[in-house]
């Protein structure tokens, strides 16, 4: 088997954390920008008006951070609201989980930067920042943190894992088998990244290696690929995923064809809590694929 490995650019790595926190100092200017001459308001607001407002405040913000904490919890207990597993759920999971990312961590963002005006809009005013931006500054101070926190860490881990155990069980894979199993997507290395809008995944499962094949079931795809039907193991980073901040040079198996034509199948370990994490999984899984195809004896390797 052949091996190549394309190096992580670390320029790469460093342009795309620029590329996303600069988007995000961009966006806050401009809107700093459209506020800049907000006009100060009345000095007519007496301490009892204050109170009120702070108090407003404060239930406006737990509302928001309630339904943020609740709609997560709800999210995983259901699985992203999937409850037929007899059937195909992927395609239809990446839907709703782009949409759970959008509004959950937006719910908790804007609740936590209510509770945080009531201190902080005094205080801008006092500094000469009036009108709405006065409000927004706390907004901003409570999403920004959050966002970049989402960039690293992934808070939807337990309804991935979920869903792979409940899919593959209905596939017949029972609870012994998951043991061994290393969870697992695929993609197709071929088609671009940058095309996927929801996740880049076209596939998730569960991977054994086993004493002669490398096998992969999957929530619609599957696969037993014996040492010499993969002609070449290349390690290669995906500019169009998030993995690339951390430097992942993701696993991808070029696999000889009855047809004679080569298929590439890119791996993406599944149920790491953050980028670091996943890296890590993703050099010990080319690791033991390298010695499961060079030794003779099985190797069996247990995740998550």
């Amino acid at each position: 088997m052949q091996q190549t490995t394309k190096p992580v650019s670390k320029f790469k790595v460093v342009l795309l954390w620029s590329v996303l926190l600069g988007n995000l100092v961009f966006w806050i200017a401009f809107i700093a920008w459209l506020h800049r001459n907000d006009p100060a308001p009345l000095n007519t607001e007496g301490t009892g008006s204050a109170i009120v407002t702070s108090i407003l405040l404060f239930f406006i913000g737990g509302f928001f951070l309630a339904a943020g904490v609740a709609g997560y919890f709800l999210t995983v207990v259901t699985t992203c609201f999937t409850f037929n597993f007899t059937l195909p759920v992927f395609a239809a999971y990446k839907g709703k989980l782009y949409l759970a990312k959008i509004f959950i961590p937006m719910c908790a963002a804007v609740g936590i930067g209510l509770f945080l005006s009531i201190g902080l809009a005094p205080l801008m005013r006092s500094f000469g920042i009036h009108g709405q931006f006065a409000l927004l500054v706390p907004l901003f101070i409570a999403l920004v943190p959050l966002q970049i926190a989402q960039m690293w860490v992934n808070i939807w881990v337990p309804i991935t894992k979920k869903l792979i155990a409940k899919r593959l069980a209905a596939r017949g894979i029972v609870p012994a088998q998951m043991q061994a199993a290393i969870l697992c997507g695929i993609s197709d290395p071929t088609r671009s990244s940058f095309k996927k809008l929801t996740l880049i995944e076209d596939d998730i499962g569960a991977l054994w290696i086993g004493a002669d094949q490398l096998v992969y079931w999957g929530d619609i795809d599957g696969f037993a690929l014996r040492r010499e039907e993969i002609i070449q193991l290349e390690r290669r980073a995906d500019a169009g995923n998030t993995s690339m901040l951390a430097g992942t040079a993701h696993v991808i198996l070029h696999v000889q064809q009855p047809t004679c034509a080569v298929r590439q199948i890119r791996l993406h370990t599944e149920g790491y809590w953050t980028l670091g994490q996943n890296r890590q999984a993703m050099d010990t899984l080319a690791a033991a694929i390298t010695s499961w195809h060079s030794a003779a004896q099985p190797l069996a390797q247990s995740a998550n």
